[in-house]
């Protein structure tokens, strides 16, 4: 793969002045595209190119392997910002030299194992606090590039906090030869990475791949497009819709399969695992009788639905507590959403016919659950049904 795949990006005349200037109501009117020659004339039929931001051809008759590494969330601690910020022990332990130790060699077994054809580290890449000089987020890109497969990103809340700047850090992505990451329209949409990839096979589109920031950064900025608050924002929202009725216009009128990457849980998957005894005191999920829930730890057992993996810890809270955003994955028959943020999490269930997973924590840094550490595999394509499976590393996870 290299840069030959990156789509002209839509400009904000062609997605946003198309629909009304992100009023939050969507339209598949395409006469916003018509070239003023006549009133009557009809709009350009449109091109993949004009509906997503870059196209990854994968050969027909076979599944499509995406890898999902989430939370890698790398820390130098020769980087300490504030004296006593880290134990004592995590000193050592988070020393630059220990990269390949508590990251690299899980990331890459999960590699081996899965033979990729896209790789999707869903954020909390980097522990930016601790790349205040960036050397960090350039080990991680150079990492990455050694597999010499197509990968891409979604930021999470700790990435950007390095001080070297959310400019310098989008341009290590965009730089990267191997890597489909695009900072996306931020003088329309908030936040930073919003883009889509259209998978093709045999020429035709079979799998859309959405990547999405569900902000929730420790230092926003509106200037830098971050924002503090977690979820998403309302002009993500239309601009979430309004490609969707393209690409549905694109597809024959009938919406091509999809799957999305962000960092922060939905709402959605609490509801999925209450059929597992999920409660919880944090998340208002109650019981029958409106007593609150508490907590307990559970694995999710085989079984014929698909669900797998297991919730180790309670979440501190959920987005999209309204159903809005899982409303429209349903209405674009979106087949499954993924996300981490959680550690120790990485349960996944299917609400009203979309697949919410967590992704395997793909690292040993922060906070991790000891024999749960690797990636998870994601498989779809033309004749496929999406199925997920978490592939656990053999390396002992002890610190």
């Amino acid at each position: 793969m290299n840069k030959k795949y990156l789509s002209i990006f839509l400009a904000a005349s062609f997605v946003i002045g198309a629909f009304a200037a992100c009023n939050g109501e969507a339209t598949s009117d395409l006469s916003a595209f018509d070239d003023g020659a006549t009133s009557t004339s009809e709009a350009p039929a449109l091109e993949l190119e004009n509906v997503v931001d870059f196209v990854l051809e994968v050969e027909a008759g076979r599944d499509v392997k995406i890898l999902q590494l989430t939370d890698i969330q790398i820390i130098d601690s020769s980087q300490q910002r504030y004296e006593g910020r880290l134990h004592s022990w995590s000193i050592d332990w988070w020393a630059p030299e220990k990269m390949e130790f508590a990251a690299w060699r899980y990331m890459r077994e999960a590699v081996a194992a899965v033979q990729p054809d896209l790789i999707v580290l869903s954020g909390d890449n980097v522990y930016g606090e601790f790349d205040d000089n960036g050397t960090v987020l350039q080990a991680l890109v150079a990492e990455m590039e050694s597999y010499e497969i197509p990968w891409t990103i979604t930021f999470g809340n700790h990435d950007n906090e390095t001080r070297k700047g959310m400019e310098w850090t989008c341009a290590q992505y965009i730089d990267a030869e191997h890597c489909m990451f695009t900072r996306g329209d931020i003088r329309n949409v908030e936040g930073n990475g919003n883009f889509n990839i259209g998978i093709t096979q045999g020429g035709e589109l079979t799998e859309v791949v959405w990547l999405m920031d569900s902000n929730g950064h420790t230092a926003g900025n509106l200037d830098k497009n971050m924002y503090s608050a977690y979820g998403l924002q309302k002009g993500q929202i239309a601009w979430f819709t309004q490609r969707n009725e393209l690409l549905k216009e694109y597809n024959g009128g009938v919406s091509p399969k999809s799957i999305g990457f962000f960092h922060h849980p939905l709402r959605a998957l609490g509801d999925a695992l209450t059929v597992y005894g999920y409660e919880s005191a944090q998340n208002a999920f109650m019981d029958k009788y409106g007593d609150w829930g508490t907590f307990t730890a559970f694995t999710i057992p085989e079984n014929d639905k698909g669900d797998c993996g297991a919730m180790n810890s309670d979440p501190d809270r959920y987005i999209d507590a309204n159903y809005q955003f899982h409303n429209l994955l349903k209405e674009y028959g979106c087949e499954g959403w993924f996300f981490g943020h959680h550690h120790k999490n990485n349960a996944s269930a299917s609400f009203e016919g979309v697949r919410y997973t967590y992704g395997l924590k793909a690292s040993t840094y922060d906070e991790y659950q000891d024999g749960e550490v690797g990636g998870t595999e994601i498989l779809v394509g033309a004749d496929k049904t999406m199925s997920v499976r978490h592939v656990y590393t053999q390396f002992k996870t002890e610190r």
